[in-house]
């Protein structure tokens, strides 16, 4: 028994359908063109070598933020020039900075009602043909720690592996805990001026969770691109732009955009304690996919989840001691 129109509805799309198709080419050609068209000038550069191209085809865009190419050709000793910003403060948006770094991160997130929305969290669940909770869930109450290693092979390329452990409070369905999905992926810097940089992102999420109940039960794909700004000696303004790409037929799964901006204001003692304020706004636009709304087990609905909006606001204070070890 169930409300609204809905109450019932399953994905009846073969696995290899025409969506389906559209989606994997559009990631094909999306990674493509990040990893070609924008990363190979900063990596055939970062490694000393010059590139001229032919007549007509004009100059190639240089990591250092300069021309490259029908020009003269680099010093040997701008084979691997560091970066112009390599220092980052924010927490809850991707730092566009390559790097080596072991980090740790417990979250809280308390009173989430559409769980399952674009599959973004959670995996479809409740109704038939669903491997997500067993039952239409009200509300989720979620714990996770992430944890997280960086390892930078030059000033200009790193890539990374997430983990996580989750504990899920569900108010319909049973509670349970361990491992999350595993993500990983890479960081190009691909620009590199005075005071600015930008960098591609590439992520991968993998249906690893212990259970169904703990991931999304399915590939995605993030492309993204980040950038920190320089403002002067204490400001420093990063953000990102991602576009999260689950790789699926179902129904309730949707594309999604995220964005972001964090300022921070201070500088790092290299010989003692220092602290430093940081504001982080991030937004998560739904282009697709669909939701469900419960008020108990046998009363929901499902919607459509296009143009949801969420934008959350963070305010923290980063501590550290000298350059090796800070807390948020």
């Amino acid at each position: 028994k169930c409300a609204g129109p809905y109450g019932v509805a399953h994905s009846t799309q073969n696995l290899w359908g025409a969506d389906m198709r559209r989606r994997i080419r559009f990631v094909m050609l999306t990674s493509v063109a990040m990893l070609l068209g924008l990363g190979l000038p900063g990596m055939v550069r970062a490694q000393g070598i010059n590139m001229t191209p032919p007549t007509g085809v004009g100059p190639l865009a240089a990591p250092t933020g300069q021309m490259a190419g029908a020009g003269n050709p680099a010093p040997a000793a701008a084979t691997d020039p560091g970066l112009s910003i390599n220092d980052t403060f924010v927490s809850f948006i991707d730092s566009a900075v390559p790097r080596n770094v072991l980090s740790m991160r417990f979250d809280a997130a308390y009173d989430n009602r559409q769980p399952t929305r674009a599959t973004y969290l959670f995996a479809k669940g409740g109704v038939p043909n669903s491997v997500g909770f067993p039952l239409p869930e009200t509300r989720v109450d979620t714990l996770e720690l992430t944890s997280y290693a960086e390892y930078s092979l030059t000033p200009w390329f790193s890539f990374f592996l997430e983990g996580s452990y989750r504990w899920i409070n569900p108010e319909v369905n049973a509670n349970q805990s361990g491992a999350g999905d595993m993500r990983y992926g890479m960081k190009l810097c691909t620009w590199s001026s005075d005071n600015f940089i930008a960098t591609i992102l590439l992520r991968i999420y993998q249906p690893s969770a212990r259970y169904e109940t703990l991931g999304t039960g399915h590939w995605s794909i993030e492309p993204g691109l980040l950038a920190a700004y320089k403002i002067n000696s204490n400001f420093h303004l990063e953000g990102e732009l991602r576009y999260w790409i689950p790789i699926t037929s179902d129904d309730f799964a949707g594309d999604i955009v995220r964005y972001g901006l964090g300022l921070s204001y201070g500088q790092r003692n290299p010989n003692g304690v220092w602290y430093m304020p940081v504001l982080e706004g991030i937004g998560w636009t739904v282009m697709g996919g669909k939701t469900m709304l419960a008020s108990s087990p046998d009363n929901y609905v499902v919607q459509d989840a296009r143009n949801q909006t969420i934008v959350n606001g963070y305010l923290g204070l980063r501590v550290g001691y000298a350059q090796n070890v800070d807390f948020y």
